[in-house]
């Protein structure tokens, strides 16, 4: 008997609110409907200064979870399907601050009155219950690339170029699955400020300009790229006070053209790095994510990789949805009451569920 569940995502560059229906049966999964959503300029204000300050309103919270709210309603009732058919509707929050070293992510949105106002189940708290069983909370969609896998029943690499970069290798017959760094966020945030975009739509303005090699060599050496996964990181390390103090050190005036190529540069080496360190015969890689847009990162990683790009893979799954039907088979395994052991996907040291029912 199929079970359909709900997915809600937004990543970190606020771009949209993505909501996700599957159907799910013991041996198979397929995406019933996916819709995005504008996020309201005022409300996307009001996230971007609550980030700034790690802390979110009461207000904010109850605007943002009304919003859900209405997004879910509108989906269910696209995808022409009753409430009462939705076993559960995962939310992993947008996040406020992620620190799996002090053992917490908080995210924003009030989770009790997003159920209450759908009147359906909510999984929630993910990064959390797995920051408590000793993992780093990131990237959670590891464990679907699991479950995609062995539909496939084939290894297969992935990689999410979301504001931030995460991968799924195998490493001498291991899986893994961690943050390699920034993917657009600090790209976006650049654009954001000196040319007033909201990002560098294919790269058009990183391909004028060059890469600057002492920024690009500073940048670099920061300490995550050399940490061992599993490993997670976010704008709480990499934003812009992090960029203009290497741009400060470096002796020579850099143009915001050149900063942006070097940026670009810096997404495809770092991804790229930790990509080669697949060791799985004639793999091949999903790629996903806000990034997949940006043609010139895109082309820059596939050009230094050994994985043969998917562009398919099935299940109606595709580069945009994959997160929020990551995050709605997790809410289905929670549900489930199905208990997920230790693991390299993010360093988790104890067996535990994922996610907690609302």
């Amino acid at each position: 008997m199929s079970k359909y569940y709900i997915g809600i995502m937004c990543g970190t560059s606020l771009d949209t609110l993505d909501v996700s229906t599957i159907k799910l049966s013991k041996k198979s999964i397929s995406v019933v409907s996916f819709y995005e959503y504008k996020i309201p300029t005022n409300q996307k204000r009001d996230i971007k200064k609550s980030i700034k300050k790690s802390k979110a309103t009461k207000k904010l919270n109850s605007e943002v979870s009304h919003y859900l709210a209405s997004c879910v309603t509108k989906s269910i009732k696209k995808s022409g399907l009753s409430p009462e058919k939705i076993c559960a509707v995962a939310y992993p929050g947008i996040t406020l601050d992620h620190n799996p070293q002090k053992k917490y992510s908080k995210y924003i949105g009030d989770i009790n009155l997003l159920k209450n106002l759908i009147k359906i189940p909510v999984v929630a708290n993910f990064r959390q219950t797995d920051i408590h069983a000793g993992g780093q909370g990131a990237p959670m969609t590891g464990y679907f690339h699991q479950f995609i896998s062995s539909l496939k029943k084939k290894r297969i690499c992935f990689l999410n170029l979301g504001g931030f970069g995460n991968v799924t290798i195998y490493v001498n017959n291991k899986q893994f699955s961690y943050d390699t760094g920034p993917a657009n966020y600090l790209i976006d945030s650049w654009c954001k400020l000196k040319f007033k975009l909201d990002y560098d739509k294919n790269g058009k303005i990183a391909k004028q300009g060059e890469i600057n090699h002492e920024l690009l060599k500073r940048m670099s050496a920061d300490a995550f790229f050399k940490k061992k996964y599993p490993k997670s990181t976010g704008f709480e390390r990499f934003n812009l006070q992090w960029l203009q103090g290497h741009i400060d050190k470096c002796q020579k005036r850099i143009s915001n053209i050149d900063v942006t190529t070097t940026l670009t540069y810096l997404s495809i080496s770092s991804i790229s790095q930790e990509l080669n360190r697949d060791t799985s015969n004639k793999s091949s890689i999903f790629i996903y994510g806000g990034g997949v847009k940006n043609k010139l990162l895109v082309d820059g990683i596939c050009s230094t990789i050994k994985q043969k790009r998917l562009k398919n893979i099935g299940f109606k799954i595709s580069e945009k949805n994959f997160e929020s039907v990551a995050f709605a088979w997790l809410a289905s395994a929670r549900i489930d009451g199905i208990k997920f052991p230790k693991s390299q996907i993010t360093g988790r040291k104890r067996d535990g569920y994922i996610g907690e029912v609302i």
